[in-house]
């Protein structure tokens, strides 16, 4: 029996793919043999350091193994060797929701899922309520400390940082709005963009203000967690995920959207910054939130959620299965032509009953 996460193939920083790698490390550690599984042959992520167990397509998997399917896969949940186990690890609830239509779910139609894990408490609030007929439980994320920790001396200039990679016309609009007003005079800002997680890590320490530029709807970020363990204060989006940390951690949360709030708070917080009052708080917060996601936690929830699981694995039949690239396409490819199909129908409609002028007879 091994667990297997099935993972992308791009090593570019993606937080899911480095969460996969780090359950699969506990696990082995905890005596429950698990890998990752990447599509690419001899691939490994290389965006952090890792040593984890790693292997590829095309594998044979027994129905006495457990796929464990990441949210944005989930058409495979009923599409791909049917018979094996399955959980799902729903690192963004609103993601399946939001791309899966109820009447024909995954969550509903598979035969094979087991049970969902998800990571914050406003995720598993909406599974829960969502579908109430299955078995999900919540497991923490956590901040490496070893990475992600106060520098040995307060930055000895004034930085701010934040990421490209999610709502870059945001980000550009409240920087505009701030440059515009010399909002920013004295202060550096800091892009973190495809830098290696160490790299990231190191740019955190060296700022006082991160700026949190999280997607609409988020399962729970790790950025904005990972910038506090740092040492930094937060402001932003809490893509509703974050809720859960951004008051007790001190993080300042701006509706959705709203670049003038955003802009404001970030104007009103360099205006009262005092680096001798800063430091005093930022460790009292990274403190707090080194114990509230720590490793122990995860690995504790983590652990628990599969010793329950696989208590309750089904017989197994001697079946086994050949995964291959294709059968991973075929999934995708099934779960995309089934949620668009209802648009392009709709628009058919609609262009059908458009009245034709002369010109297009």
């Amino acid at each position: 029996m091994t667990l297997l996460y099935l993972c992308g193939s791009q090593d570019v920083p993606h937080g899911g793919v480095r969460v996969a790698y780090q359950h699969v490390d506990l696990l082995n550690r905890a005596g429950i043999p698990a890998c990752v599984v990447h599509g690419i042959r001899n691939f490994r992520c290389t965006w952090f350091e890792n040593s984890s167990k790693v292997t590829s397509l095309p594998l044979v998997v027994k129905d006495d193994d457990v796929l464990v399917i990441p949210e944005n896969w989930s058409t495979l949940l009923t599409s791909l060797a049917p018979g094996v186990p399955k959980v799902s690890f729903n690192q963004s609830a609103f993601y399946v929701l939001r791309n899966y239509p109820l009447d024909d779910h995954p969550y509903v139609a598979s035969k094979d899922l087991m049970a969902t894990m998800t990571v914050s408490q406003e995720n598993l609030e909406l599974l829960e309520y969502a579908f109430p007929q299955n078995l999900f439980q919540r497991i923490h994320l956590s901040v490496d400390p070893t990475l992600f920790h106060l520098p040995d001396q307060p930055p000895d200039g004034q930085r701010l940082a934040y990421m490209t990679r999610k709502r870059p016309d945001e980000s550009r609009i409240v920087l505009d709005i701030l440059r515009s007003r010399d909002a920013l005079r004295g202060w550096d800002v800091l892009v973190l963009d495809r830098m290696p997680q160490s790299v990231v890590a190191a740019t955190l320490r060296s700022a006082s203000l991160f700026l949190s530029f999280l997607s609409q709807h988020e399962g729970c970020a790790l950025s904005p967690l990972e910038a506090i363990a740092s040492g930094c204060s937060v402001i932003g989006y809490t893509g509703f995920g974050a809720r859960e940390y951004f008051g007790p951690l001190g993080a300042i949360s701006v509706l959705d959207s709203d670049v003038v709030s955003f802009a404001h708070e970030i104007e009103t917080w360099i205006r009262n910054f005092d680096a001798a009052e800063h430091w005093p708080a930022a460790r009292s917060r990274a403190a707090a939130c080194l114990s509230a996601y720590s490793q122990e936690q995860e690995e504790a929830d983590v652990v628990s959620f599969w010793r329950k699981t696989l208590s309750q694995m089904p017989k197994s039949r001697g079946v086994t299965y050949t995964i291959r690239q294709r059968d991973l396409r075929k999934g995708s490819l099934r779960g995309l032509l089934r949620r668009t199909a209802p648009i392009i129908r709709v628009g058919m409609r609609e262009l059908a009953a458009v009245p034709r002028t002369s010109s297009q007879l």
